[in-house]
């Protein structure tokens, strides 16, 4: 979610769909889209998702590649879309929580508690500040969302018809790709990953997104102030905007405040945006990346299948389990104090081993080992790491999920105060912790302002959904 975001989930059967695929330990797969894509972000209202979906059987460690199968990758000057008769996605009904404005409704309004959204179902979403995205099971990619000006605007919604104010969903439908030197518009293409924007508390206008195609081509746009659009200059697109001189196809992205992190299905690493404080691991010498960068992994000879980020910081998860970081730790959200001062290039985070699964908040981290504990660090003021207090950590502690429940499934994102644990039994019980502000938690508590240990999430009649 994010400022003044919604909450949102879909699931059908057994495998929780949030854009990335990787092995959990009840011997599914579940995906997750970080920034996506719970985009459970920023101080205000925050939005979240998750589906289940029947999958293959597991493999010994999480995998690069993304749930849905990608087309042969082979780029030509004409890029062919909207296939002849192409085959419907696996898709997930979807729940929504949280800001009312969000999904297009009053300002100001809360949804308290989870609600079964009226809706055909979808292959992936992702909620950010006051907007949400999804992926029907055509392929086909619409929006939500509030814009606070018509003037500060920056074109994250990724549509030409929108108005200020709340607007309901409507489809993207257009593209620009690179054919040869001249760009050109087409019809959209069927997408299979989407990753919502991230703001902030002063300013939740100036966001960036993305959207990942079937093919595994990255379209980008939005703010572009920082170069995070990775389209060579610093001119904010109102549409998406396809990226150029990848060397292979995308299986999933991340978007920080204004940089972004782009994951290939062979497990290569690239960066664009604000190197201000370190995000995209280039030492001191750059400060922005107009381009997409690649990203030096010095501590590992294993391909990087999971990325994440905050605010200003990124964290990276390789096929071993192994974790690194890079970027701002102004809340030692590295695991590790160092005054504040950030990191400039990528290095381990000390004390968290055998990771499934990894998600940064704003300025705290996450961390799903495969023993099904969590683990977190970093900031702690709304009680977001879960363990019972409001204290700062610089060192990986472990969240207080209630007695009983193994942890298959986390949720948060690079603006986000709250975090979700999804747990691994009959019911597939659904936990949160942080802030509460705007019913972001989905706890039907509005004196709740924070919570500082994991709380159950309760479902009404469709509790058992998670069996």
């Amino acid at each position: 979610g994010g400022n003044g975001g919604g909450h949102t989930t879909h699931y059908t059967n057994n495998a929780w769909s949030n854009g990335w695929s990787r092995t959990a330990p009840n011997n599914n797969r579940w995906s997750t889209t970080k920034n996506n894509n719970w985009n459970n972000r920023s101080s205000n209202t925050w939005g979240v998702k998750w589906c289940a979906c029947p999958t293959d059987p597991p493999t010994p460690k999480p995998t690069p590649r993304p749930t849905v199968p990608s087309p042969t990758y082979s780029p030509t000057d004409s890029p062919t879309y909207r296939p002849t008769n192409p085959p419907d996605l696996e898709t997930c009904e979807w729940f929504f929580w949280g800001a009312e404005e969000a999904r297009g409704n009053t300002l100001a309004n809360n949804q308290r508690v989870p609600d079964l959204y009226d809706w055909p179902t979808v292959v992936d979403l992702s909620s950010g500040s006051r907007h949400i995205f999804i992926i029907d099971r055509k392929g086909e990619a619409q929006v939500s969302g509030f814009v606070e000006s018509r003037t500060a605007y920056r074109g994250h919604l990724g549509i030409k018809g929108w108005v200020q104010g709340s607007n309901d969903f409507i489809a993207i439908e257009h593209v620009v790709v690179n054919s040869g030197t001249i760009p050109l518009t087409v019809p959209a293409p069927r997408f299979k990953r989407v990753f919502a924007g991230a703001g902030t508390p002063g300013d939740a206008r100036a966001m960036h997104s993305i959207l990942i195609s079937e093919d595994g081509d990255v379209f980008t746009f939005g703010n572009n102030h920082r170069g995070q659009l990775c389209l060579g200059d610093q001119e904010n697109r109102d549409i998406p905007h396809q990226v150029p001189n990848l060397p292979g196809p995308a299986a999933a992205a991340a978007v920080g405040l204004d940089f972004t992190l782009i994951v290939l299905e062979d497990g290569q690493v690239f960066g664009c945006g604000s190197n201000q404080n370190g995000e995209i691991g280039q030492e001191r010498k750059i400060h922005h990346s107009l381009v997409t960068t690649p990203i030096n992994m010095p501590n590992t000879t294993e391909p990087i299948v999971d990325v994440s980020t905050g605010w200003a910081y990124s964290l990276f998860q390789d096929a071993g389990g192994q974790v690194f970081g890079t970027g701002s730790n102004l809340f030692s959200q590295m695991c590790k104090s160092t005054e504040g001062d950030p990191f400039y290039e990528v290095v381990p985070i000390e004390g968290v081993s055998n990771v499934q699964q990894i998600f940064g908040g704003s300025e705290s981290s996450y961390f799903l080992l495969n023993d099904g504990s969590v683990k977190a660090c970093g900031r702690n003021d709304q009680g977001q790491l879960g363990d019972g207090s409001f204290a700062q950590r610089d060192r990986p502690v472990r969240v207080k999920i209630p007695k009983g429940n193994q942890i298959k499934l986390i949720g948060s994102g690079p603006s986000a105060v709250s975090v979700f644990f999804v747990a691994e039994n009959e019911l597939g019980l659904v936990f949160a912790s942080g802030i509460n502000d705007r019913s972001q938690l989905g706890l039907n508590e509005n004196n709740v302002a924070a919570a500082n240990s994991p709380s159950r999430v309760y479902f009404g009649q469709d509790a058992r959904m998670f069996n």
